[in-house]
């Protein structure tokens, strides 16, 4: 039976919509949504002739712009019944299919068209087509019966269709078969082939749904033998208790437990509290919220190091050399390390012998590095670590506020866990490991406690025997433990915690010492970190001397460790670019890896001036010159300037007084001073400046401005100066004489106490500068002023005054960008 009427006529030519993924079949009506430009041109000009579109199928979906050779030679013809365009510029076609159609010849404008043929379909022999037709009726509601879904509006259709063919198109068009497969359906013109065909493809559905059944039947079982096992162990528990006499039965995993807790060699009051504790959670229910909280705590238990020790190596020459091969510099840091294992390895042999008891080894002072940061205190105790052969365990107590931190939260919290040091033995594996307490100084208090005094007991070797955490709930020795805190501010340690701590004091490094930490440490270090081979790059010391002076300020070498890390990045850079295969960084080059200088160090004046004196001072981060003005001019009273502090104001004022007192001997008349305004700067205004030991300075300072006697250039003085011309000691003399000498002064002024401090200054340093110790004013104006004492004293017997031509020259100099607040 022909699926298309033989009256029925069509255009020889046609406009071709393209479709992709669907195949439309004859006597359907269906929409068709159309969003591409080929597209809607085609039902436009349909619209514009005879509303008959060929509706084909594309080869390949992905094409967006597809050619005639992209389309199927087979489409269905359509009739349009309807347009609607949409606002987002896309239409909606509805169309009723007429028939198979051949296309041939196809053109391209806007859009595609082509040559149509209609084809007619055969029926086939009536009896092979009704027999078809039974087979595909049963096939389907069998299919449909088995479970495939389909749509209600879809199963009746299909199902009140009475053309065999018919059905058969609309089997294939609701069916997820393969688009290969739905051609293959439309261009079959027999329809007993096109019925053959579908019955392939519905034999190849029902084996993909059997299998699809056959999974789901399999996961049901497995769900159904996992249920089954559950309920087979809890029979096996009941089975266990009736075993065990009616007590309860232990899990491997509580057995397991025991086993480990049984091999730590518990004291025998921790032991009883831990036995209580397993049969707890042998009695509950291994799924309870409590057995998990007991689970924990227990393995908590079992993994600590209750009797787990690492042996001391107490080889002193051993240990000098590994401080050594770790750090420059800081010698009273290492002598008194040494000084440590010293104690422990002698008390070890006596304990050894029977002299003393063994808990007294371990006995001795907790050590508590302070200084500024980044001079070594933290790497200090990883090496004495290294030396004693132990294991290191660092804590960061900075910002914490909780005693918890250190004593551990109650099991009865969510939550719960150990302190910090119990957390750290539990990670070291020993009982007796070096721990770093870090930041002891930054310790906080709050609502929940402080924790500084949760450190009382852990720091006092008579209480810290017998520790007990809040989560542990049984005690733990921390005797064996060495314990080493920092702090950069030890004032703000609290007095209590600083009682049980022994203080060892880390200075800032000098500017040589910091060249030798960069050749042996850091260079190397940030050569290898950057990738460079060390005859890839080559720092002159000249350079590194200039990168330390001009481009850090700062007590320890963090900043110069980076700003080498900086030089070594751009070498790497220019190495990997193959600009250079080899890089010399020099003095004079070292702005273009850097910038230009940062910082600019004092220099002495370029000639004895009047009225201009230098002093010295010291910063946490090194030691510098300063230069304090004096000018006389026509007025009453002192005037300070450069935003000094109180102490230092005071001591002008002093310095002051002594030349009033002792204006005659100097040559310098009442009428002189009292008539006078007195002006006394210290340049670098923007830098506070604090402190006592300017006063030799200012002293010097005001004499010359009131005689007109120049100050010498090269002499740099520190001392605090007493109304009687006392010249009393001060504090950073190693610091300031490094400034010093930086800054091109040869000869230093300086308090007779403080002459023991000059064995702290490097013996190449000493040999090259001259020290005047000095006790009184008289002494510190003899070597300062231009002609010493004999030139005062010359004026003050002939009653000279000073003409207007001795008035002091103006001093303009500018100093560095120094933001740390200058001590005098």
């Amino acid at each position: 039976m022909p699926d298309v009427p033989t009256d029925t006529t069509i255009p020889a030519n046609v406009p071709v919509c393209p479709v992709r993924g669907s195949v439309i079949y004859p006597t359907m009506v269906q929409h068709i949504d159309a969003s591409r430009a080929i597209s809607i041109a085609a039902i436009d000009a349909a619209m514009l002739e005879e509303k008959t579109i060929l509706i084909v199928s594309q080869r390949d979906k992905d094409i967006d712009d597809p050619q005639g050779k992209d389309l199927y030679d087979v489409g269905t013809l359509c009739n349009v019944l309807r347009v609607r365009k949409n606002a987002d510029g896309t239409v909606q076609m509805l169309v009723s299919a007429v028939g198979r159609a051949r296309a041939t010849n196809y053109t391209r404008t806007d859009f595609l068209r082509a040559d149509v043929t209609l084809i007619r379909s055969e029926t086939g022999k009536a009896i092979e087509l009704q027999a078809l037709s039974r087979e595909l009726n049963e096939k389907f509601e069998s299919l449909i019966a088995g479970g495939k879904f389909l749509s209600s509006e879809a199963v009746t259709t299909i199902q009140n269709k009475e053309d065999a063919g018919e059905m058969a198109d609309f089997i294939a068009f609701n069916m997820d078969f393969r688009i290969e497969d739905k051609q293959a359906v439309l261009e079959a013109t027999r329809v007993t082939d096109r019925i053959r065909k579908v019955l392939t493809l519905l034999d190849g559905e029902a084996e993909v749904l059997n299998m699809q059944q056959k999974i789901r039947a399999q996961v049901k079982e497995e769900i159904d033998r996992n249920q089954r096992e559950y309920y087979l162990r809890e029979q096996m528990k009941v089975i266990q208790k009736e075993l065990h006499g009616g007590e309860d039965g232990e899990t491997d995993e509580t057995e397991e437990l025991r086993k480990k807790i049984d091999a730590l060699g518990l004291a025998p009051e921790v032991k009883k509290e831990i036995d209580r504790e397993l049969n707890r959670l042998s009695r509950m229910h291994p799924d309870a919220a409590e057995a998990s909280v007991i689970r924990t705590y227990l393995t908590t238990i079992s993994e600590l190091p209750w009797n787990t020790r690492s042996d001391d190596q107490l080889d002193i020459a051993t240990a000098a050399t590994i401080l050594d091969d770790d750090h420059y510099g800081l010698e009273k840091v290492k002598d008194r390390v040494l000084e440590f294992l010293a104690v422990r390895r002698l008390r070890k042999e006596r304990a050894e012998r029977g002299e003393i008891d063994a808990a007294e080894v371990n006995k001795g002072p907790i050590l508590v590095f302070t200084g500024p940061p980044g001079v070594g205190k933290t790497s200090i105790a990883q090496s004495i670590a290294k030396s004693l052969g132990r294991k290191y365990v660092r804590i960061a107590l900075g910002g914490a506020r909780d005693e918890s931190d250190i004593r551990g939260h109650r099991r009865t919290y969510i939550g719960a866990m150990p302190g910090r040091i119990i957390q750290g033995l539990r990670s070291a594996g020993t009982r007796n490991p070096v721990v770093l307490l870090d930041e002891v100084d930054k310790l906080g208090s709050g609502m929940q406690g402080d924790p500084s005094a949760a450190l009382l007991e852990v720091l006092d070797p008579a209480q810290n025997a017998n520790f007990t955490d809040h989560y542990l709930g049984v005690p733990f020795d921390l005797s064996e433990v060495m314990f080493i805190a920092t702090a950069n501010y030890p004032e703000q340690i609290p007095p209590a915690l600083m009682d049980r701590m022994e203080v060892i004091d880390f200075s800032s490094y000098i500017e040589q010492e910091k060249l030798q930490i960069a050749k042996r440490y850091l260079l190397p270090r940030q050569l290898n970190q950057n990738g460079l081979k060390p005859n890839q790059i080559a720092i002159t010391d000249a350079a590194l001397e200039k990168l330390i002076s001009h481009y850090t300020r700062e007590a320890g070498v963090r900043n110069l460790e980076r700003e080498i890390g900086t030089v070594a990045r751009k070498v790497a850079r220019r190495v990997a670019s193959s600009e250079v295969k080899r890089a010399k960084v020099t003095d004079k080059e070292l702005d273009r890896y850097l910038g230009q200088a940062r910082y600019m160090p004092e220099h002495e004046n370029r000639e004895d001036m009047v009225g201009v004196a230098t002093g010295m001072f010291y910063t946490p981060v090194g030691g510098d010159i300063l230069f304090i003005e004096t000018s006389v001019s026509p007025g009453r009273g002192m005037l300070l300037t450069g935003q000094l502090g109180d102490v230092m104001k005071e001591s002008a004022r002093a310095a002051l007084t002594y030349a009033k007192t002792n204006g005659d001997r100097f040559g310098i008349s009442k009428e002189r001073i009292d008539e006078s305004e007195i002006h006394i700067h210290v340049p670098a205004g923007g830098i506070p400046k604090e402190g006592p030991s300017a006063g030799g300075a200012m002293l010097t300072s005001i004499i010359s401005a009131l005689t007109g006697i120049p100050a010498r250039k090269d002499v740099a003085m520190t001392g605090e100066i007493t109304l009687t011309g006392r010249y009393l000691p001060i504090g950073g003399l190693k610091e300031k004489v490094l400034g010093a000498r930086r800054a091109g002064i040869r000869h230093i002024i300086m308090p007779k106490a403080n002459e023991g401090d000059l064995r702290d200054i490097p013996s190449d340093l000493r040999s090259t500068m001259h020290f005047h110790p000095a006790e009184t004013a008289d002494q510190v104006l003899d070597v300062a002023l231009v002609g010493g004492l004999k030139a005062l004293e010359a004026r003050g017997n002939g009653g000279g005054t000073v003409t207007p031509e001795a008035k002091p020259k103006p001093a303009r100099r500018k100093r560095g960008n120094d933001e740390a607040v200058a001590t005098a």
